[in-house]
């Protein structure tokens, strides 16, 4: 049985809070991590990450000493990198709670994950009940787009579920059904002259991409999809009919037909503001895959039983946020998102509850325990 000390806990994650490890930099909590798990009887595996995505640390792989790889394996899983830096941070800690003191980010997102996990895996050198096959997944680059989760390969190590602790709700939600998100760029070709002297002789590329714009519906399309246009660059001087826009924008869903099918749309509605003249080009890719979980999916009960077994009551949710569970379905591998209560991420008033920190770890233990 493992025991959860509550100040020992706290330690933990202020001790990693501390170490500035901002995206691409992971480095430094990258070797903490390293040097912790092997004190742990870990074996950890660094893969090479770094350089496909030119950061200073790869994803971390950690076998405990348990490990079996000719048997199916869960992940428990957290990312290394943080938002912002935490360099200059200053944690203020009450009774009920911990935060920053309002001049930095605190880092809960996702240092109260790696401190879950940390803090488990630090636990079960005495613990003698059989524990379920596992591995800890720490990734990289999570922050700009899911980088570590998109180039991680699991398949070596028999992973038929993913567990991730990186959702700011509170301790017994989790992301049953995570939209998906396709983002696009368009490129308006137009015609350049002399706006004083032959305008007529141009055309207009922003005008063509307004036209574009006015021709789409962007914002809510249904409760399950949405769309925007994020950013438009193009033209130059005044005196000149400018001959190219570009336009980068998104569409988000829970299942790739309503992605692409809202695609179709717009790229229908910017291609008909060049009837006139001028064209357009389209890139696009997936940036992350959407998920739905059955009810009575395998990973639905466990997460489920988890839950209820550290005296919570379920409750999966639809969320349109990304995150690694979306990189793992869309490698096979179904997972979830946990939360965790890191409240307020990305902003200098987060902070978590110390009784979501511990009522996470009991999640965690729960998850590994042999019923």
């Amino acid at each position: 049985m493992i025991i959860i000390e509550r100040q020992e806990l706290i330690d933990t994650f202020l001790h990693l809070a501390k170490i500035n490890s901002p995206s691409l930099n992971e480095r430094a909590i990258a070797d903490e991590v390293k040097t912790q798990f092997v004190q742990f009887g870990f074996t950890v595996i660094e893969d090479d990450t770094a350089k496909k995505i030119n950061g200073t640390a790869g994803n971390l792989i950690c076998l405990p000493p348990s490990f079996d790889g000719s048997k199916p394996s869960m992940a428990l899983c957290a990312h290394l990198d943080t938002v912002q830096p935490t360099k200059k941070l200053i944690t203020v800690v009450t009774e009920e709670k911990i935060s920053s003191n309002g001049t930095t980010i605190l880092g809960g997102d996702d240092r109260l994950g790696l401190t879950v996990l940390t803090y488990l895996s630090k636990k079960l050198a005495g613990v003698s009940s059989p524990l379920k096959n596992f591995i800890c997944v720490f990734t990289v680059g999570e922050e700009l787009g899911m980088y570590g989760a998109n180039h991680v390969n699991l398949t070596p190590y028999n992973v038929s579920e993913a567990y991730i602790f990186d959702c700011s709700k509170r301790p017994g939600i989790y992301i049953k059904d995570g939209a998906g998100c396709l983002i696009f760029t368009s490129t308006f070709k137009g015609k350049s002259a002399h706006a004083g002297v032959a305008p007529e002789e141009g055309i207009n590329a922003i005008s063509l991409a307004a036209k574009g714009i006015s021709n789409v519906k962007f914002g809510r399309i249904d409760p399950e999809t949405t769309s925007n246009v994020g950013k438009i660059s193009g033209g130059g001087a005044t005196n000149v009919v400018p001959d190219e826009v570009i336009i980068d924008g998104e569409v988000r869903s829970f299942t790739l037909e309503k992605i692409n099918a809202q695609f179709q749309l717009v790229k229908k509605g910017f291609e008909q503001s060049t009837n006139d003249g001028g064209s357009v080009c389209f890139k696009s890719e997936i940036d992350f895959h959407p998920y739905v979980h059955a009810e009575t999916s395998s990973i639905v009960q466990n997460i489920e039983k988890a839950l209820r077994s550290v005296g919570l009551t379920p409750k999966g949710i639809r969320y349109t946020g990304g995150s690694d569970a979306n990189s793992y379905n869309g490698k096979g591998i179904p997972a979830i998102n946990i939360g965790t209560g890191a409240q307020k991420p990305h902003s200098f008033e987060e902070f978590i509850l110390i009784e979501d920190l511990l009522k996470s770890t009991e999640i965690a233990i729960a998850l590994i325990q042999q019923h």
